[in-house]
């Protein structure tokens, strides 16, 4: 009997010691599997290869982390550019024929570059096309500039590169009514700037008679200019056309509750007339009077022998 307990009790101390260790051995696995906060540690190995088929690269430069899309005939890829402002297209798709895609660039704030529409690709093997430079983008502070304001002119390109700015315009006659315009116009010098480490730029640019501009800007990257950006017209307006845009305002507002307004002062117009023609005919009465007096009670005097 004593022996049997002997047996039990040592089965029970063996199983006991394989359980702690059982779970002892997974308490190691994951604190060895804990690297800076990370629960599990996995290492993907990949490797690829090309035997028989087309490889296509495309890359260039734009503004920091901005969306660049790649869309053309049967093709639609985007990737985002890195703080640099590099980014590259590679083995997406297989150029089995000729095709024609445009690459558009969106920076972080929204705004559009122009199109830089490239050539029908090669169909060779192993096609690289690069480095793309991308074209500036361009918006200003506000929509309506008068004579004497300050045009700001902000963007993004490519960090720490040269930025020249185009500008031509024509002399705006307000006061004169020309059927034909004139198509005359001039240039002013190219302006330079310089953007900064994350791509931005910006310009103020005077306002000191009504003109009419068109803009545009190009970065200087690589000893080579980038295609022109989106061009922007700037309209500086005289002080005394404030009042046609006020004007102009307000009839924006009540032309959508223009039949509204109508249909109100019909109404007001009815009113007003029941009240003056059936509710107030006194004092409609006594406003069209001529003359005016007052009430007084009849005093009757006798006459006396002084009076004769």
């Amino acid at each position: 009997m004593r022996k049997k307990f002997i047996i039990t009790s040592f089965l029970l101390l063996l199983f006991w010691l394989m359980n702690l260790f059982f779970f002892y051995s997974l308490i190691i696995k994951e604190e060895n599997n804990k690297i800076a906060g990370i629960q599990k540690k996995q290492e993907n190995i990949e490797v690829s290869a090309f035997i028989g088929e087309h490889r296509f690269t495309l890359f260039g430069y734009t503004s920091p982390e901005a969306l660049v899309t790649f869309q053309g005939l049967g093709i639609f890829d985007q990737t985002y550019a890195n703080k640099q402002g590099y980014f590259i297209f590679q083995n997406r798709f297989s150029p089995f024929s000729p095709r024609e895609a445009c690459l558009t660039a969106q920076d972080k704030f929204g705004r559009l570059t122009s199109p830089v529409c490239l050539p029908p690709f090669p169909i060779d093997y192993n096609v690289e096309i690069g480095p793309v430079i991308m074209p500036p983008t361009l918006s200003l502070d506000k929509n309506d500039y008068w004579v004497g304001d300050e045009v700001i002119l902000s963007g993004q390109t490519i960090p720490e590169t040269e930025v020249d700015l185009s500008m031509f315009t024509k002399q705006s006659n307000f006061l004169a009514l020309n059927l034909v315009k004139s198509v005359e116009a001039f240039s002013f010098p190219e302006i330079k700037t310089q953007s900064d480490k994350q791509g931005n730029f910006s310009i103020a640019l005077p306002s000191s008679s009504s003109k009419t501009f068109r803009l545009f800007a190009q970065s200087q990257f690589l000893k080579a200019k980038s295609p022109e950006s989106r061009k922007l017209t700037v309209k500086i307006l005289p002080w005394w056309f404030i009042i046609i845009k006020i004007f102009g305002w307000l009839f924006s507002l009540i032309k959508s509750r223009l039949l509204e307004f109508i249909i109100l002062a019909e109404i007001i117009a009815l009113i007003i007339y029941v009240l003056r023609r059936y509710l107030a005919f006194h004092v409609i009465k006594k406003e069209r009077a001529i003359i005016l007096r007052e009430n007084f009670s009849l005093m009757i005097k006798e006459r006396t022998k002084d009076c004769l």
